[in-house]
């Protein structure tokens, strides 16, 4: 099996590298500084316009769907490379929900994302969890106005054009199961207070998206891919933290002598170079077997493609992990102290409630594939 990358893929991950290097590691600090949201938003804002210039937003975006069609290795290799910056970039690195949405629905929402002119958020959790899809609290009634929408639902990043606000769906003679619906930002009887949105209004019937009561469904064939590329940007979030220990290790002395000479430093750092060197060998070994998913299901053709299920949510459970243990290294190494990148990715690190449901169903496909 050979795992070369090949020449086209290699040109496409310099390419990613010098423009954070060049570009965003010295922004890094005034972005870490700024107390004002927009100056923050306005880096942000320049690092997108780059890399639309240079055609490697949306690139890992199915050409079906009006994106750059590169493959999942090319892809990783990108999310690789914007992974080591804490600048958050907007790449077109989008949710395959939207994938779902029909052809009447593309040009409005599906298009502007992927071409970067609209932004949008997955409005699922809810201040009260649940551990059961079917016990939200969020309701959609359906009318004959279209749908009646109401709850409050937690957002996981700032204000968006538009919604996918998920819902348990009435139907006229009791529930039907998860809906998604697509709300427009400032529609009649939304109200967004920090992360919360408010919703008590009226939805158009034609802003389900895919079929009612079948929310739970909607991307499912695509998300391999998406963890396999979300992988590789917790990859790249290690190696950068791994190139900041190892330099600090080299700097930094106490009582005279270079803290790398010490056991304690040695192992932490050997632990973690040895952590993420198989992470990336997991990561690209997971993206070399999906190389033929992208276009497979776009056809249609899933049946074609070894299932990945499996493998997508070991490796993305593999990288929070890593992520975890690199981060909890990093700290012991400067000596209980958290430099500024530490202090960030804490902030915005992945929730253990998501790596603990990666976790049961990894264990609950380990257990199935055991049995006779």
């Amino acid at each position: 099996m050979d795992f070369s990358s090949g020449e086209d893929a290699e040109m496409v991950r310099q390419t990613a590298h010098e423009f954070v290097r060049r570009d965003l590691l010295p922004q890094e600090p005034k972005f870490l500084n700024s107390k004002d949201p927009a100056e923050r938003a306005a880096i942000v804002e320049a690092a997108t316009s780059s890399l639309k210039e240079m055609g490697l937003y949306s690139a890992g975006v199915p050409e079906a769907f009006g994106g750059g069609g590169l493959g999942v290795v090319e892809t990783c290799l990108i999310a690789e490379e914007l992974g080591q910056t804490l600048i958050p970039v907007e790449w077109g690195e989008l949710t395959p929900i939207l994938y779902e949405c029909s052809d009447a629905q593309k040009p409005t929402y599906l298009a502007p994302v992927v071409e970067g002119s609209k932004s949008y958020a997955v409005a699922f959790g809810e201040p009260v969890p649940f551990a059961d899809p079917a016990k939200m609290a969020t309701t959609a009634q359906q009318s004959d106005a279209g749908w009646i929408l109401s709850g409050t639902k937690v957002l996981p990043g700032h204000k968006a054009n538009f919604y996918l606000v998920f819902a348990m769906g009435i139907g006229p003679i009791g529930p039907i199961g998860p809906t998604c619906l697509v709300v427009d930002s400032g529609a009649a009887g939304m109200q967004l207070e920090g992360n919360l949105l408010a919703l008590s209004c009226t939805v158009p019937a034609d802003r389900v998206l895919g079929t009612p009561g079948k929310a739970l469904s909607l991307g499912r064939k695509w998300f391999p891919l998406t963890r396999i590329i979300r992988a590789a940007a917790a990859l790249g979030t290690c190696d950068r933290l791994l190139e900041v220990n190892a330099q600090y290790a080299h700097d930094w002395t106490s009582m005279g002598t270079h803290i790398s000479e010490r056991k304690p430093i040695q192992q932490a750092l050997g632990d973690m170079a040895g952590d993420v060197e198989a992470l990336r060998w997991l990561v690209y070994h997971t993206a070399w077997l999906a190389r033929g998913l992208s276009q497979a299901v776009s056809e249609g053709n899933q049946g074609s493609v070894p299932r990945l299920d499996y493998a997508s949510m070991l490796v993305k459970l593999q990288a929070h992990k890593v992520l975890t243990d690199t981060v909890n290294r990093s700290v012991r190494i400067h000596g209980g102290t958290i430099p500024p990148i530490l202090e960030w990715l804490q902030k915005n690190a992945a929730s253990s409630d998501a790596a603990d449901s990666l976790r049961f169903a990894v264990a609950r496909e380990t257990i199935s594939r055991l049995q006779p």
